[in-house]
């Protein structure tokens, strides 16, 4: 039994690698090519990676929370502002013993660790600002500010009966 859950785990984090890889490429040629880049991205293309330095975290972002791109990516929550841009840049991921555990180790965040996300339009360093668990149903975590320019990264925690939350600023 023990077999199965490990397999899912080996297989996932073979996913996430191979689409690390891949962004990675896109970003280098992209930046080789300086042409002006736009979001249009869809529900599972490759937005960005996302590290947690502190935490050994280095993980792709895709478009949506569809449960087919959670099962092995962090995904941005569609509708909410991009990497660097105004308002609340919205993650999800695992941290259950099923699929990749994208973010399992988030709960070992610190106020002040920083969160860099690259895409093809830059690096942003968030620095956390907030970390709390709340009940799954509290969308809130997810409004848009756009005096601000923040991200907010959501997972479970209990069983799945609650969220860990972990909120930044940018740094600029």
């Amino acid at each position: 039994m023990i077999v199965i859950p490990q397999g899912l785990k080996y297989y996932s984090r073979q996913v996430e690698n191979k689409s690390i890889q891949k962004f990675k490429s896109e970003l280098q040629d992209k930046s080789e090519s300086q042409n002006e880049v736009e979001d249009n991205y869809k529900p599972g293309d490759e937005i960005a990676i996302m590290r947690v330095k502190s935490v050994g975290l280095e993980t792709v972002i895709v478009e949506g929370t569809d449960t087919k791109y959670l099962k092995y990516y962090a995904c941005h929550f569609e509708g909410t502002a991009m990497p660097g841009e105004n308002g609340n840049f919205s993650v999800a991921g695992h941290s259950s013993y099923l699929y990749n555990q994208v973010f399992n180790e988030l709960h070992k965040v610190k106020i002040n660790d920083k969160i860099e996300i690259e895409n093809t339009k830059g690096i942003f360093k968030y620095n956390i600002t907030e970390i709390f668990d709340t009940e799954a149903e509290n969308t809130f975590v997810l409004d848009q500010d756009t005096s601000k320019k923040e991200i907010t990264l959501v997972t479970c925690t209990d069983g799945g009966k609650k969220r860990l939350i972990i909120k930044g600023e940018i740094e600029e």
